[in-house]
């Protein structure tokens, strides 16, 4: 008698980005509460009243539980660098996980510098400190990565050929991450914006990274999509809890050193044009920020209630809406990002230049280049967060 065949078993796998992504989610959902917690009782909190929307105390510091998500999710996740393999067999389940411990000093540079900016947000959440201080400490966590080697040494020109930027690198390097640092900050003001812009713009970098290869920036950008997933059920509105400064400046900095980190920005004539397009938003926005305040002579770090956000909601949008709306341009900007990445480089300069046109056209019809009305005294004037 033919014995019996052994029945077959069926293999399963599972991607070395789900496992960084479900681990960011997860510790993000889970600590969050935590953090909420915390805040409270310290009085780390974001009052009503002045330029704030919210009728109510709400807790600030949600970027640390960001970050604990993303740091978990990078030493967790990024050492799986290929899919874990489960088999399950007539009596057992056989989980096989290639696991590599060692972590490059790139990534060790960016858990660092992300570390400083977290604990530059923290103290101005929780203290306050002024625009120069801040500033200087975004430089001093931005300056971080250099000695690890990490910079820009090499830029790509969109006409064809390499810049060598040579020991200017170290500058445009700190100097990228300042500024994306502050465009998040500055774009954070309402429930959930920031977040939902800087897990697109993951995405984003997530797709160009993967395409080409490099599989560690991939599992980096999806510990971000993760972390800033995880914690948005909190942070949509009504927001039980906000980034802060501690959250909007880490999450510029994460998305920064990723471009940095991202090996296409030297094989693609897009260089840092694909982080620039995904976060056309809050990058034009903070521009005709800086425009409108120049224009009206009064300091630039001076906040006021004429950011998009803030427009988009006088113009009778609910801050559901709003966020909905930037949502779905950050998402068209990231698809466009991707695409424009294949195509002839001298269609994609005319192409850009074409979205910037429109993006000044719309910024001067709708009057974000334009100073903002001085309120009247007896006035309710409009809030911003």
């Amino acid at each position: 008698m033919t014995p019996a065949a052994p029945a077959a078993t069926s293999e399963m796998t599972i991607s070395p980005f789900v496992v960084a992504g479900l681990i960011g989610l997860v510790v993000a959902y889970l600590v969050t509460p935590a953090v909420q917690w915390a805040a409270t009782q310290f009085g780390v909190l974001a009052r009503p009243g002045g330029r704030h929307i919210h009728r109510a105390p709400v807790p600030r510091l949600g970027g640390l539980a960001v970050y604990l998500a993303f740091v978990a999710a990078v030493l967790g996740g990024l050492p799986v660098e290929r899919p874990i393999h489960v088999t399950p067999g007539p009596q057992q389940l056989v989980v096989t996980i290639p696991y590599t411990p060692a972590i490059d000093r790139p990534v060790i540079a960016l858990l660092l510098g992300a570390t400083a900016v977290t604990v530059l947000g923290v103290v101005d959440d929780a203290r306050g400190i002024s625009p120069l201080a801040k500033l200087v400490g975004q430089i001093l966590s931005a300056a971080v990565l250099l000695p690890f080697g990490v910079g820009m040494d090499v830029l790509t020109n969109p006409l064809g050929g390499m810049f060598f930027v040579g020991p200017l690198g170290a500058l445009v390097t700190v100097a990228w991450l300042v500024a994306l640092c502050n465009v998040m900050n500055l774009i954070d003001g309402v429930d959930g914006l920031a977040a939902g812009i800087a897990a697109i713009a993951g995405g984003t970098l997530f797709v160009a990274s993967y395409q080409r290869g490099d599989v560690g920036t991939a599992i980096l950008a999806m510990a971000l999509i993760g972390g800033t997933v995880g914690f948005l059920p909190y942070n949509f509105n009504p927001a039980r809890i906000f980034l802060g400064d501690t959250g909007s400046m880490l999450l510029g900095y994460i998305l920064g050193a990723l471009s940095v980190l991202g090996t296409y920005k030297s094989y693609t004539a897009l260089s840092l044009l694909v982080p620039l397009a995904v976060l056309g938003v809050p990058v034009a926005d903070t521009a005709f920020a800086i425009a409108r305040r120049w224009r009206g002579r009064r300091p630039i770090f001076q906040a006021d209630t004429e950011h998009v956000h803030h427009r988009l909601l006088r113009r009778g949008l609910s801050q559901r809406e709003t966020v909905v709306v930037l949502y779905l341009v950050t998402g068209i900007l990231g698809a466009g990002a991707l695409f424009l990445s294949g195509i002839h480089r001298f269609s994609l300069i005319a192409v850009l230049g074409l979205l910037l046109a429109a993006l000044a056209i719309g910024a001067r019809r709708t009057g974000l280049l334009a100073p903002p009305p001085v309120p009247a005294a007896s006035g309710r004037s409009d809030a911003g967060r």
